[in-house]
């Protein structure tokens, strides 16, 4: 059983690392699977694709029900140059669409369904290098404070992105997952533990649900942290709290 978990976690792992715009970078170790949560080359990344996160949002809305949309959150990364972030801009854009996605105080944008923009096959481009800039749904409660996250919501998030993911990955691939890991909700198999971006250097992180407490891995520089999906001691209500550097 443990070899299974393991090659289906190891599966999971290669399937997303390989693909051109979603996950970042991925890390797998015998009965876990870590996938970040951002993408890799986010300049041309196909509003198709994006489409299929808006309708897993929909499909899967009851597990954060009070949460009005999905945004889509950028952010910078490593070898990216200083205030990088502030020149950025985002647009769906074809050979007859171009609509600008106005970005937020929090770098997030919405996504408009748009049938012409979809018929147009447009993009979701950015205006500077791809290699500076990484992209994560961000799905948010109404009532949760703002220094705190609901479990609910990143496991909503988890929906979003591997539904974006799947696109590019072919079918013999996608269904040989879906068997060794008895699902095709791979964000619901045992093992998948989902690294989160966090736009503040964070000190620690815990999973909180009234007396029960799990302190969460923090990555060495304090960016992300790893949130267990599937612990079931823990319901969609459960929040994390932060210590900040």
């Amino acid at each position: 059983m443990a070899g299974k978990h393991f090659m289906s976690a190891a599966l999971l792992a290669a399937a997303v690392a390989a693909l051109p715009a979603t996950a970042a970078d991925t890390e797998a170790g015998e009965g876990q699977m870590v996938v970040i949560n951002g993408t890799r080359s986010p300049e041309m990344q196909p509003y198709r694709y994006m489409l299929s996160g808006l309708d897993a949002f929909d499909s899967q809305h009851a597990l954060a029900p009070n949460a009005q949309q999905v945004r889509f959150r950028m952010h910078t990364k490593r070898k990216a140059p200083a205030g990088a972030i502030d020149t950025l801009s985002v647009r769906l854009f074809g050979n007859e669409t171009d609509i600008p996605l106005p970005l937020a105080a929090d770098h997030s944008f919405s996504l408009p369904r748009n049938r012409a923009a979809e018929d147009d096959n447009a993009d979701v481009v950015l205006n500077q290098k791809k290699n500076y800039y990484g992209w994560m749904p961000d799905v948010r409660s109404a009532g949760v404070p703002a220094d705190m996250r609901r479990l609910g919501d990143i496991r909503l998030e988890c929906r979003v992105l591997i539904a974006v993911a799947k696109n590019y990955i072919p079918f013999l691939l996608r269904a040989t997952i879906n068997t060794l890991t008895l699902t095709t909700d791979w964000c619901s198999f045992k093992d998948f533990t989902l690294s989160v971006h966090s736009d503040r250097v964070i000190a620690s992180a815990t999973l909180v649900d009234g007396a029960r407490r799990l302190e969460l891995k923090v990555d060495e520089d304090g960016k992300m942290y790893s949130v267990p999906l599937n612990d079931q001691a823990y319901p969609n209500d459960a929040l994390i709290e932060f210590k900040f550097e």
